[in-house]
């Protein structure tokens, strides 16, 4: 007799349903072990082993964190997936696998201050969100100036098209010309030095990093100067801007101010060699900065060997 996918998961869910009702709370060591056997039994393709230990899965609602602190869980996807008449049994053992990997890579709790960062790095380019238009305002002298200026050359160019038509070497035709191209050049000139100053503006705006540091060596010596004041998180910061400084220099990767150091990090992958020795500088300046994780005397000495270790391989030919 066959019966169908939904009826085992039913029947599974009955099974251990007094159970599951007592403990909807997992402790994290029930909770990875329980994810490991189902993604296992996924990964071979064992459906019947995977659905023994669904209904627990699907039936915690929080696990315990090693901490004591709770965590909130939901499985209840994997219940309707296998409900299904034809699982997707890889999808499943590649979502329980991201799960693992969650598990295994989780934050150390943020600090009190770390909301107040955010907030202040949200504010700041690009990540800053567009202002609310500002009311309309009243024009300034100069607008008024501008602006009068054209309603009187809509009245002055018309004859002073007809004096410079009329006849030759007349005192008027000479004096109303004169006057026009005196105008037309005044606007002119007023226009053009508005659009210098907006173009300059823009143009001369440096990037944080810019304004942090212009090569390795004076990216170091910051890092240094912050480290002995005991600043690691800002210290591991500039190394890792050293470090990108440092291969643009070797012409190994070009910089660009306006990327992320994980944008850098994605472009190093078609040079394995770089891009080994870059990623856990990126990994820990990004914990320590954006993530708030703490860093003390030890951890930034680790930062500096790795740096070192980068430059010796971007050495090498063919890195």
């Amino acid at each position: 007799m066959r019966y169908s996918p939904v009826f085992l998961v039913l029947i599974a869910l009955v099974w251990v349903t007094p159970a599951s009702a007592q403990a909807p709370t997992l402790d994290f060591a029930h909770y990875e072990r329980l994810l490991r056997e189902a993604r296992a039994a996924a990964a071979r393709g064992d459906r019947l082993d995977v659905l023994q230990v669904v209904p627990a899965l699907t039936t915690a609602t929080t696990i315990t964190l090693p901490d004591g602190t709770l965590a909130p869980v939901d499985n209840r996807w994997l219940a309707a997936e296998l409900a299904k008449p034809a699982p997707d049994l890889p999808m499943v053992a590649a979502r329980l696998g991201a799960l693992l990997d969650a598990l295994a890579t989780r934050s150390p709790p943020a600090p009190p201050e770390a909301i107040q960062r955010l907030d202040e790095l949200l504010a700041r380019p690009p990540f800053e969100q567009p202002t609310v238009p500002a009311p309309p305002r009243e024009p300034n002298f100069l607008e008024r100036f501008i602006r009068w200026l054209f309603e009187r050359l809509d009245g002055l160019l018309p004859p002073v098209g007809n004096a410079a038509t009329g006849e030759p070497g007349t005192a008027a035709s000479w004096l109303l010309t004169a006057l026009g191209a005196a105008l037309v050049i005044a606007v002119l000139t007023i226009w053009l030095r508005g659009l210098r100053r907006t173009f300059h503006a823009e143009t001369t705006l440096p990037s944080p990093a810019e304004r942090a540091a212009h090569n390795t060596a004076e990216a170091r010596t910051q890092a240094a100067a912050l480290a002995r004041a005991g600043d690691y998180r800002g210290a591991a910061r500039l190394l890792a801007l050293a470090a990108l400084l440092w291969l643009d220099e070797g012409r190994v990767l070009p910089y660009d101010p306006h990327q992320t150091n994980r944008e850098h990090l994605g472009r190093l992958r078609e040079r394995p060699t770089a891009h080994a020795g870059l990623r856990p500088i990126v990994e820990t300046a990004d914990r320590v900065w954006y993530g708030g994780a703490p860093l003390d005397a030890t951890g930034y000495a680790e930062v500096e060997r790795q740096v070192e270790a980068l430059r010796a391989v971007t050495t090498e030919p063919g890195s």
